[in-house]
């Protein structure tokens, strides 16, 4: 049984409707990362970078009273690489190692689950 050439136009003509309601509905409800700068979330915790779902996502900066912390966040979570920076020293993290270096001098390195402090750091 072949199909005429008008039949096969309407089955096509709501074919290609229906992908295009489809299409318009996905950019329409689709949820939207936004570029936020200085976006309150408490009393003195402010956060610059994208926020995907109200949540921060991608390389961001959140300030706190206590210092700024600058780095890669996930689904509202610190993940990947960042440096913490508060008024006496600051906290290091990549994909390698973790270290807390203090004004002072001091270096403290995590070395499997525990802080050691780090000999001759500079």
């Amino acid at each position: 049984m072949i199909m005429d050439y008008k039949k096969f136009l309407s089955y096509f003509s709501k074919l290609c409707l229906g992908i295009f309601i489809i299409g318009g509905l996905y950019t329409i409800l689709k949820p939207k990362t936004k570029n936020v700068t200085n976006y309150k979330l408490a009393d003195g915790l402010l956060y610059t970078g994208k926020l995907y779902r109200g949540k921060f996502q991608g390389k961001g900066v959140l300030k706190t009273k206590e210092g700024l912390y600058k780095g890669d966040f996930k689904k509202g979570r610190l993940v990947g690489e960042g440096v913490y920076i508060g008024d006496s020293y600051y906290y290091i993290k990549d994909k390698k190692e973790v270290k807390i270096k203090y004004n002072d001098g001091r270096v403290y390195k995590k070395v499997n689950g525990k802080w050691e402090e780090e000999k001759n750091a500079n």
